[in-house]
């Protein structure tokens, strides 16, 4: 009889857990990938193997090593797409995308971006030219967050998304929105 009771009272501690508040107040809502882990990851042979691709596409006649080096801080993007997001609160529109580093590679004379996967050990996955991510003006307590089909950029806070920059929608730059207003309004300009 103990064993069936303490099924039960296991099984209602599960389910009364998946009926708790979800949207309580975040603890911690700006973390940013240690800086040291980065490099480490940077150093690892799949980086210098992608440094070394990505230099050929660009410079077909590149030879050699191609080591990326850190210019400045990683960043995490978040991704969303506000016309599939159906979370109530601001809180939760967007998920972890990849990791942007900033690096200069040998052979190459202006940075460029290498993304990382967002949890470790922060293995590559592609690299990009160029440096939009991290020199995108952002309020220190706020994520970047990416709408992929409009290639809008904001800084996202648990109350508020502002729209830092926008491919397909330049006018929104400054425009701030809640939870309905970033569905309704922004859903509905999107293309």
């Amino acid at each position: 009889m103990n064993g069936w009771r303490a099924a039960l009272v296991l099984a209602a501690g599960l389910v009364l857990a998946g009926c708790s508040n979800h949207d309580r107040a975040v603890g911690n809502w700006l973390i940013e990938p240690e800086q040291a882990a980065i490099d480490r990851a940077l150093d690892a042979p799949e980086a210098q193997r992608l440094a070394v691709s990505f230099r050929r596409s660009q410079d077909p006649g590149a030879t050699g090593d191609a080591v990326p080096r850190r210019v400045g801080a990683a960043v995490t993007v978040y991704a969303t797409d506000p016309r599939a997001d159906r979370s109530v609160t601001v809180e939760h529109v967007g998920i972890e995308s990849y990791i942007a580093v900033p690096v200069r590679i040998s052979g190459r004379d202006a940075p460029d971006t290498m993304q990382l996967e967002p949890t470790p050990p922060y293995r590559p996955r592609a690299m990009a030219t160029g440096v939009e991510e991290t020199s995108l003006p952002r309020p220190a307590a706020a994520r970047l967050l990416l709408d992929y089909p409009t290639h809008t950029w904001f800084a996202w806070t648990p109350n508020k998304l502002t729209v830092l920059s926008s491919g397909a929608l330049p006018g929104l730059a400054g425009k701030e929105f809640d939870a309905a207003g970033f569905r309704a309004d922004f859903g509905r300009r999107a293309p």
